[in-house]
């Protein structure tokens, strides 16, 4: 792990954590379509993927409050994670993060999650939350934000009903 580098994003990263984005919630939205079906996934749904990208690169601009850091291992980038900085609740918040499938399970998310814990420190925040699905295809994600040390959860619930 001592050669995963934690950094700011540049603006040659974007269309680059755009693609990881997509590709880390394939399975998600996989599963969205078997829970769903085919009609209300696709009304629900309809371009998950250009959706996807088009929050993460939102994200990217400039002149959005986000804070975007990335994780390079050997010049290439491997994951993102996106944060906010409340200075009114002081309670930051993880935004879309993720780490391009086939570096996952290796530790680089806990990396991620340490760095940008560190940086709302120095923001002064005084908490830090993330939200994630409850489904199996969150799984994962509520696994590695549980190892990062999120322990305090609310459920919610979204229902959808034929008309």
């Amino acid at each position: 792990m001592n050669d995963i580098i934690i950094r700011d994003l540049r603006p040659t990263d974007v269309d680059v954590i755009a693609d990881i984005a997509v590709a880390a919630w394939e399975p998600i939205f996989a599963f969205f379509r078997r829970t769903m079906g085919e009609d209300l996934f696709a009304a629900a749904c309809p371009d998950w993927r250009k959706e996807k990208a088009r929050q993460v690169r939102a994200a990217c601009d400039p002149a959005h409050p986000a804070l975007v850091c990335v994780a390079e291992k050997e010049g290439q980038v491997v994951g993102f994670i996106t944060f906010h900085a409340n200075d009114a609740s002081r309670i930051g918040e993880i935004g879309n993060n993720a780490v391009r499938p086939d570096f996952q399970s290796a530790g680089i998310g806990t990396r991620m999650y340490e760095h940008v814990f560190e940086r709302l420190r120095r923001l002064g925040m005084r908490f830090v939350k993330v939200g994630t699905g409850g489904d199996p295809a969150h799984a994962p994600a509520r696994r590695a934000y549980e190892k990062a040390g999120f322990s305090i959860q609310l459920p919610s619930v979204t229902y959808y009903r034929a008309l």
